[in-house]
């Protein structure tokens, strides 16, 4: 276990770092983790909680969802989760100054946003192929792969316009959040309209399209007034809220975990 020693000086402290060397650091306000010197603010706070939920859903994904006793649909999750964890381990901008893992600095930012761009089709597809097999209705199934079929236009015109680096596809993640979402209300009348009575503790697809459904319908507004924050310099107010989607997939993640496990418990 890393120990941490501070030898007092008035208001300055030395610290003992990862890397096995000592720096100095006021003490007063401790605004600086000594191993990152990274600012710790509610962004940071919910970056740090997402990425240790998605690793615990992550392992309880491979360890729930691939037996035999349990619903087929459940193996799309840890895949899901790995690259979810993955994209942020290779594209999450304080995890890029840390590892260096993507080339020079001039391209990082350009790099993550395209792998971000990317990420958003994967998890439309991810999503709308989980909700496909625990929903009945052909004619909503119908117009979803209408949707599906327009969202790629769009994501593809935008790629040749405006580029995959240049920023978030705000439009894509909303067009995401409405394709999804209708899926989803689809599943709750369906569910709740059965004729014979469901014991949702028992239901995983309960579960994880709550987790799914409040994502998206948090994260919507955000999305919706994000390129409007951007347009009048108010960067910083949008990476502070950003930490709301943060913390809402974080929720999501644990829905998942509790869908994935479920069944397993005795009543």
């Amino acid at each position: 276990m890393l120990r941490i020693k501070a030898l007092t000086r008035g208001k300055q402290g030395i610290f003992l770092t990862w890397a096995g060397c000592f720096h100095g650091i006021g003490l007063v306000p401790l605004s600086y983790l000594s191993f990152l010197k990274m600012h710790i603010d509610i962004y940071f706070l919910s970056a740090i909680t997402v990425w240790i939920v998605n690793l615990l859903a992550l392992i309880i994904g491979c360890l729930y969802c691939y037996r035999a006793d349990l619903p087929n649909y459940l193996k799309i999750f840890p895949f899901y989760l790995f690259v979810s964890i993955g994209l942020e381990f290779f594209a999450h901008p304080y995890l890029r100054s840390v590892f260096k893992l993507l080339p020079s600095s001039a391209n990082q930012r350009s790099i993550g946003f395209t792998l971000y761009n990317f990420y958003t089709v994967f998890e439309t597809f991810a999503f709308t192929w989980f909700l496909f097999q625990v929903i009945r209705s052909g004619s909503i199934k119908r117009i979803a792969i209408l949707l599906l079929f327009l969202f790629i236009l769009f994501f593809t015109k935008s790629a040749l316009t405006a580029g995959l680096g240049s920023s978030i596809n705000d439009l894509a993640v909303l067009f995401e959040s409405v394709i999804v979402i209708t899926l989803c209300l689809t599943f709750f009348r369906e569910l709740f309209s059965r004729p014979e009575p469901v014991d949702l503790l028992k239901e995983p697809s309960f579960w994880l399209v709550t987790g799914i459904f409040f994502y998206l319908a948090t994260i919507f507004p955000l999305f919706l007034t994000r390129p409007w924050l951007l347009d009048q310099g108010l960067a910083k107010v949008v990476k502070s809220l950003y930490s709301i989607n943060n913390f809402a997939l974080s929720v999501t993640y644990m829905l998942f975990i509790k869908g994935f496990t479920c069944r397993t418990r005795k009543l």
